[in-house]
């Protein structure tokens, strides 16, 4: 089958809605060819049928839809004047305003999702404020539908540069339009933004105020399995939402450690923050990560640096700071950053081993050649054979419950359960640190026999809980165990 194969009709003509959307796919997939291959097989229809789509269906009136079908609309009538000839289309979108004067207002929604898709938050935040100063008199059905997604963008916009309290006035305006339109769609969309905005202002009872009527909303439209978990989640936001936690995702849903079913399957267990990540502050992280990862490492500190300046909140730049850090022996500045990451989401991954780690370096405990072994062992790929051999070697010259731990997986691998258990019970013996004692807890009691010995184990990672992952590995395990109950 070729490229185009799947987009000709088989034994029925296309309908003039099904074309509109191959076609706005194609445009919104950037896929040039496919438009004009769309195109020119479908000319007679197109030309038909234009008229028509101009006026944008309830069904695409949606947030995430809006900025799609304006899009598509005029890169169509843009294709047609440029390549078939036909500037009849363009014409009837482009011609005087008071004619038509919703075309603009489509374009500019059209050039902002651009902007947005592309993290240009910056640029986009005056485009529509233009937009809105612009249209402020218009009336009718069209801005009904236009009207609520400019200031819902705006919102996300200022939201994503990290001024919530201006995002929040055009985001409770969406929210206010669209419950007045019947638009549930742009309820559900526009409480969600809202919830976080609060979450990120610090102000937990207006962002569980958010979630119940989030839940209500959902409960109207059938959804009562999501609107229940909503409503779980609006008790702990408004009980005082911790900093950091873990929950558990399982076929799609995301549960509470404590609310998680028994013996799940596949399970997997992901941070909780009471603030989600600003994505200008993600763009420099991760290209601080890639520029680590070539070694550059002061041009990767200075990233991190940035992405501290777009989120202050975010945990991520400070953390990645602080291996970067220690690749440089800057020691005592690298025990700062897992500090800091520390009091911006206690437990985050492993900062609290690292933190551990890092103070052993400044302190010459522990010199830099482990700490190079540990960063192989633990992220860089290698058979377990390779990882016997250089877990024993740095054993030799420095005792590490990391290192015993990564002994242990990789003796595990090979099959040799019993030198792995051995391997987890002598890390234990050796490590007061209670992260990875956390970590040693759970995989020595993945790898005993005895149920009674594995149920103490799990109750003592719970109880610890140094890792929080490993913690809520824990629970779970034991509520899955026979007689958890």
């Amino acid at each position: 089958m070729g490229i185009f194969d799947r987009f000709r009709p088989s034994g029925a003509r296309l309908t003039p809605e099904q074309l509109r959307d191959q076609l706005f796919d194609a445009v919104a997939a950037r896929n040039a060819a496919l438009l004009a291959k769309l195109c020119e097989a479908h000319e007679d229809a197109v030309l038909a049928g234009f008229a028509g789509w101009k006026r944008v269906p309830e069904a695409f009136r949606a947030p995430d839809k809006l900025g799609w079908y304006g899009q598509g609309l005029l890169a169509v009538a843009q294709h047609f004047a440029q390549v078939r000839g036909y500037p009849e289309l363009l014409q009837g979108l482009v011609g005087p305003a008071q004619s038509n004067p919703l075309v603009g207002w489509q374009r500019a929604l059209a050039e902002v999702q651009s902007l947005m898709k592309e993290h240009r938050y910056a640029e986009a935040v005056p485009r529509l404020r233009t937009t809105l100063e612009q249209t402020d008199r218009l009336q009718g059905s069209g801005t009904n539908a236009y009207r609520p997604v400019t200031h819902g963008h705006l919102g996300q916009c200022l939201f994503q540069l990290g001024d919530a309290e201006a995002a929040r006035a055009p985001t409770e305006q969406a929210l206010q339009l669209c419950e007045v339109g019947g638009d549930d769609d742009g309820v559900l969309a526009y409480l969600g933004n809202l919830y976080e905005i609060h979450r990120y202002r610090g102000d937990s009872a207006a962002a569980a105020d958010c979630l119940d009527r989030r839940s209500a909303a959902l409960e109207r439209k059938g959804r009562g399995v999501e609107a229940a978990r909503w409503r779980r989640r609006a008790a702990i936001v408004r009980a005082g939402e911790p900093l950091c936690r873990v929950v558990v995702e399982i076929d799609g849903a995301t549960w509470e450690v404590a609310d998680a079913p028994a013996a799940p399957g596949r399970a997997r267990f992901v941070f909780e923050r009471n603030r989600i990540e600003l994505q200008p502050a993600t763009d420099a992280v991760q290209s601080g990560t890639a520029a680590a990862e070539g070694r550059n490492l002061e041009a990767a500190l200075e990233l991190f640096r940035r992405a501290t300046q777009a989120d202050r909140y975010s945990p991520w730049p400070s953390y990645h700071a602080g291996m970067a850090l220690l690749e440089s022996r800057r020691y005592a500045e690298a025990v700062e950053s897992y500090q800091r990451t520390e009091a911006l989401a206690p437990g985050w991954y492993q900062c609290r081993s690292d933190r551990w780690l890092a103070e052993r370096l400044a302190a010459g405990e522990v010199d830099h050649a482990a700490f190079q072994a540990l960063r192989q062992l633990v992220d860089r790929p290698m058979t377990p054979d390779q990882a016997v051999a250089l877990a024993e070697a740095t054993l030799a010259r420095c005792e590490l419950g990391a290192v015993r731990l990564a002994l242990g997986d990789a003796l595990a691998k090979l099959g040799r359960r019993a030198e792995a258990e051995a391997a987890y019970r002598r890390g234990l013996a050796g490590t007061d640190e209670p992260d990875v004692r956390t970590r040693l807890i759970v995989a020595l009691a993945s790898a005993v026999g005895d149920r009674s010995e594995r149920r103490k184990l799990l109750h003592a990672a719970i109880e610890l809980s140094g890792n929080l992952v490993s913690a809520a590995m824990a629970a779970v395990m034991l509520a899955s165990m026979p007689g958890a109950n």
